[in-house]
């Protein structure tokens, strides 16, 4: 068994009751309560949204369904606008690594060179490429906690540790 011991506690329910302005309901029953905290839909069954949203929260989102148009919708919800991407490789104190640069173009601008549906192609192309690397979880955090912005001439840079996100470094970066 080594370092970990095992628990010994056992589980115990959790109620929780509804405080309205400090007083509780003496009234109310603690299935009441149970049923105000897991919502049933007419079936009778707790209600699978609720429940997935709140593990997803938790966990967070499933990135097997990761797609171009879910990166543009991070992207535009974190900058208000439809930034380019682009996936590079850099090499930084001797160690080769890839990074997904969050360029200064944006699809609102005139002189932007794609139309929207090649955009959300070539976003598709790179939340495949991240799906394959193992990175979504890791690109979604980094861009939700970045206070930097894209401006004229300096892109916002999300490296990407291949190996620690088992995604076999040397299989994609070549000497």
């Amino acid at each position: 068994m080594g370092c970990c011991k095992q628990d010994a506690r056992k589980p115990w329910k959790t109620f929780a009751s509804k405080m309205n302005g400090g007083d509780k309901d003496p009234n109310e029953t603690e299935d009441e309560v149970e049923e105000e905290i897991l919502p049933e839909n007419s079936t009778g069954s707790v209600n699978n949204d609720i429940l997935r949203e709140k593990f997803e929260r938790i966990v967070g989102n499933d990135d097997s369904s990761f797609s171009g148009i879910d990166l543009a919708t991070l992207i535009r919800n974190k900058y208000g606008r439809s930034y380019d991407v682009q996936l590079i490789k850099k090499e930084f104190m001797g160690k080769n690594l890839l990074a997904l640069n969050v360029m200064w173009k944006y699809m609102e601008q005139r002189s932007f060179p794609l139309t929207e549906e090649e955009y959300l192609l070539r976003l598709d192309d790179v939340a495949n490429t991240l799906k394959c690397w193992g990175a979504v979880s890791h690109v979604r955090c980094s861009i939700e906690k970045l206070k930097e912005r894209p401006r004229v001439g300096k892109a916002v840079s999300i490296f990407i540790d291949m190996d620690a996100s088992g995604g076999r470094a040397s299989e994609w970066i070549y000497k």
